[in-house]
């Protein structure tokens, strides 16, 4: 048996074999993870890992927003420190240091974010479109800018600045505060136009920085930043810039990705930057336990500065703070299913009839941006079709235009569907569904704003002729 001395003098000779062991990432926004020969976990951290280990071969990871990097190292007698260049991560702002950083596509964020593209007085809304790949072909004239109702507001192919190498395209101007919508400006091929909401605040610019890709703009990786007017994009604090990639990744996969410290910086720097305050905050309710008094103290202060601003008044019904009808929609979808959600609780939320509503009941999921179908610009459909009264679904929609593809892009077809399809599957009648459920309760299954619920509801209670069963039955 051995003595608990002999214990004792094997525990502090292992202790005198090990070495200091620091990695330091290149921004604390990095997870960075350690594992031994064993492939068992020994360290891990957000930022840098200071520890000591006996030596031996380890692998590093380091992980920043989507993207993963490892590498073995060996440990000998010495202490030993590893520094760890960014991950390769594609950035739609021309971070510093970042690898898809360009000092030509910085000079003209910093330009165009204080003069127009066209007309006179400092812009409102910038939008600069960069090639992440140099050879890559930018087509400069390839987005358009609308208001609420779908009219373009950019002024054309004349209201942009394509740079001379075609490595960027930009476009700014003086607009009114509100909603707007940043689109394609051909159809699709597949025939589905889809738009992303932004939004213009009295006293701020918002800058929209969109990646091209191989196949053209990618707005749904774009990154979005509010400076104060006439100040313009100013790229000071990489630390932030970076945190900031990070937390949109991180709400793109719906996981913490950014160290509580660089988030509560984000939230902080509200003041001068209301979306950094917005996406930290968001970030934060990732968190597993998220400090909603410390979101809402943040909150609070953004409210002073933006009070118009549809994502802070989504942020706002999570911590009781009074909201007033909410017209254009938010740019951040996480925003808009807050807004979905606190308007079945309190109706009107979502102002009846507004772009906010209409928005809420075409959403699509395409990243972390606010993006819906616009139904003024599907090809023309025909009308929803009979509703069944026997708690069966009707046929499945075709993939072709017309009356299926209506039927199946109709928030009200889908609140009813989404009916059918309980009924079917628990062998009840429509009626009985909706004797069991609360129209908050099929609003918060379905997604969809109490006036869609409400309209499907009045529909399926409503008297109708008995139809066939739907075909294949």
């Amino acid at each position: 048996m051995v003595s608990s001395s002999e214990d004792r003098r094997r525990s502090e000779g292992a202790a005198a074999d090990r070495v200091p062991f620091v990695v330091i990432p290149d921004t604390p926004s990095v997870l960075v993870t350690v594992t031994d020969s064993a492939f068992r976990e020994v360290a891990h951290a957000m930022g840098t890992i200071d520890t000591v280990l006996p030596a031996g071969i380890y692998r590093i990871e380091q992980r920043f927003g989507g993207e993963v990097e490892s590498r073995f190292v060996e440990v000998g007698p010495e202490p030993f420190t590893e520094r760890l260049a960014l991950p390769h991560m594609p950035t739609a702002t021309p971070v510093e240091g970042t690898p898809t950083t360009r000092e030509d596509h910085r000079a003209a964020a910093v330009r165009w974010s204080t003069r127009t593209t066209y007309g006179e007085g400092s812009p409102t809304l910038m939008v600069l479109v960069r090639n992440l790949r140099r050879g890559w072909q930018l087509d400069p004239y390839a987005l358009e800018i609308a208001d609420m109702d779908g009219r373009p507001v950019d002024g054309g192919a004349r209201g942009w600045e394509p740079s001379g190498g075609e490595e960027w395209s930009a476009w700014s101007h003086e607009l009114p505060p509100g909603g707007y919508r940043l689109r394609t400006r051909r159809m699709p091929a597949d025939g589905l136009p889809l738009a992303q909401a932004l939004h213009v605040l009295e006293g701020w610019t918002t800058l929209v920085f969109v990646s091209n890709g191989p196949h053209g703009p990618q707005p749904q990786f774009a990154s979005v930043q509010m400076v104060r007017r006439g100040v313009g994009w100013t790229p000071a604090d990489r630390a932030l810039d970076l945190a900031l990639e990070a937390a949109l990744s991180g709400l793109r996969q719906g996981i913490d990705l950014v160290s509580t410290r660089h988030l509560l910086e984000l939230v902080r720097s509200g003041n001068d930057n209301p979306f950094l305050g917005i996406v930290g905050a968001h970030a934060l309710l990732l968190h597993p336990d998220p400090d909603l008094g410390q979101i809402g103290c943040v909150l609070r202060n953004l409210v002073h500065h933006a009070p118009a601003q549809p994502d802070i008044a989504a942020l706002c019904t999570l911590i009781g703070e009074p909201v007033g009808p909410v017209t254009a929609p938010p740019m951040l979808a996480a925003s808009c299913r807050l807004l979905v959600r606190a308007d079945t609780a309190e109706p009107g939320l979502l102002a009846d009839g507004s772009p906010a509503e209409s928005v809420a009941g075409h959403l699509v999921g395409r990243g972390v941006w606010t993006t819906w179908l616009e139904q003024e610009r599907l090809p023309e459909a025909g009308a929803r079709g009979a509703v069944p009264r026997d708690g069966l679904a009707p046929a499945a929609p075709g993939d072709a235009t017309g009356a299926g593809r209506s039927r199946a892009l109709d928030p009200v077809d889908r609140v009813q569907r989404y009916v059918w399809e309980v009924a079917s599957v628990e062998g009840k009648s429509v009626d009985d569904v909706l004797s069991s459920m609360e129209p908050k309760d099929l609003c918060r299954r379905t997604g969809m704003p109490h006036k869609a619920v409400d309209k499907a509801i009045e529909e399926l209670k409503s008297p109708q002729d008995e139809p066939g069963r739907p075909q294949g039955e």
